[in-house]
């Protein structure tokens, strides 16, 4: 494995540099913006720093990860994809039996537990903690670091950094494990804490409402187009739009002009009775769409408002819509004041506008709700699809689009 730091005036630049010498497969460890110290600093601009690593082996970008186009929903390198067992070489086998068959690695029920007691995760995170220590100040395995801080870079919750690695340090040191073996260990770790998904599904001779809530600036009539879009045109289902987004003028006028140009339904209410009365008379379509007002969580009164709307909808799916843009501790802000709502699947936007990725799992760890879609651009009614687990597993792993 190679290690090493990068410089430029820009972050582009330093990036340009890491690709140039170590290619595509570089494991992004740190970037850093440098002043200059000294007294003779002021002689001297500040750059950027990247430290970078890579493996020949290349994990990352190993064929048998690669992306499958599959059927249903627009989903291009997104699509899930479902990893061969028989395609595991047998020295990876052998290292997962023996993280299976250690007590100090987390198993299947301790990967389930980690959804469901915070509690305990901190209890153990001295321990997990010592283990990485110890390992690094042997300077043999380097590599164990260089995971451990990516996870950290990619806004990884430091709980669940520690839950990813706990006995790895072990591992490498027994057995003489490379940095593929660990990355891969991780990988496969993430992707089942990320697995449960679900999706708007359509039953026939039934009409399926869904509705839509999160707060304001995330997206969320955007992305009630697309999949309006994509039910209409890519699948010829009958779709209905209701908005009850008043509050914003634009929002109500966006939303009709897609409403037109599918040549598709749509009505405006303002109160939970037009709500109820709406609804009702779109019985006939395969799916009902509603977009609610994007509000501050912080204010109490508009959140009661908003459940006493949506305690009008006899049957519905409740989408909580985020920007993946926003900051962990807001998320989590965001996520608990609907809670109090309706259990709701999460929807994150905004993808094209981060390079960390780590709160996606930080979220569904913290709220252990579903995952469903992703948003990556404003183009309708492309850029969006369902979560690729395996995708966003390998973009928290620092891992390039293949």
């Amino acid at each position: 494995m190679k290690i090493k730091k990068y410089e430029g005036s820009t972050e582009k630049e330093a990036m340009l540099k890491v690709k140039d010498e170590l290619g595509k497969e570089a494991l992004i460890v740190s970037v850093k913006n440098i002043k200059p110290k000294g007294f003779y600093k002021i002689f001297k601009k500040p750059y950027v720093e990247v430290t970078a690593a890579v493996d020949d082996k290349g994990i990352l970008n190993n064929d048998k990860f690669a992306d499958k186009r599959a059927e249903g929903f627009s989903q291009g390198k997104n699509a899930n994809l479902e990893l061969d067992p028989s395609q595991e070489d047998s020295t990876f086998v052998q290292l997962l039996k023996t993280l299976a068959d250690s007590k100090h690695i987390a198993d299947s029920n301790h990967l389930t537990d980690l959804k469901k007691n915070e509690q305990e995760q901190r209890l153990i995170k001295k321990s997990a903690e010592e283990q990485v220590d110890k390992m690094n100040m042997t300077h043999d395995q380097p590599f164990l670091k260089v995971v451990y801080e990516q996870l950290i870079e990619n806004d990884l919750d430091e709980i669940y950094v520690n839950q990813l690695m706990l006995g790895l340090g072990e591992l490498s040191y027994d057995q003489k494990a490379t940095i593929d073996d660990v990355v891969s260990i991780v990988y496969k770790r993430i992707v089942k804490l990320l697995t449960d998904l679900e999706t708007i599904k359509l039953t026939k001779g039934k009409t399926k409402t869904v509705a839509f809530v999160g707060p304001t600036g995330v997206g969320k009539t955007t992305t009630i187009a697309k999949i309006a879009s994509y039910f209409t045109l890519n699948l010829e289902k009958k779709v209905a739009l209701i908005t009850a987004d008043t509050y914003r003028i634009a929002a109500v006028e966006q939303l009709r002009t897609y409403a037109n140009i599918l040549n598709i339904p749509i009505k405006v209410v303002y109160t939970a009775t037009e709500l109820k009365d709406a609804i009702e008379s779109f019985k006939g379509v395969d799916l009902i769409l509603i977009d609610t007002a994007g509000r501050s969580h912080k204010n109490q009164e508009h959140q009661n408002e908003l459940s006493k709307l949506l305690n009008e909808i006899e049957e519905k799916e409740l989408y909580l819509v985020l920007s993946l843009a926003t900051k962990y501790k807001d998320l989590i802000k965001i996520t608990d004041a609907y809670n109090d709502i309706s259990a709701y699947k999460l929807i994150f936007t905004k993808l094209d506008e981060t390079s960390s990725y780590g709160n996606i799992l930080n979220v569904k760890l913290k709220t252990n709700a579903l995952l469903s879609y992703v948003t990556f651009g404003q183009n309708v009614p492309d850029d969006i699809s369902e979560v690729n687990v395996h995708e966003i597993a390998k973009k928290i792993l620092g891992g390039c689009e293949s």
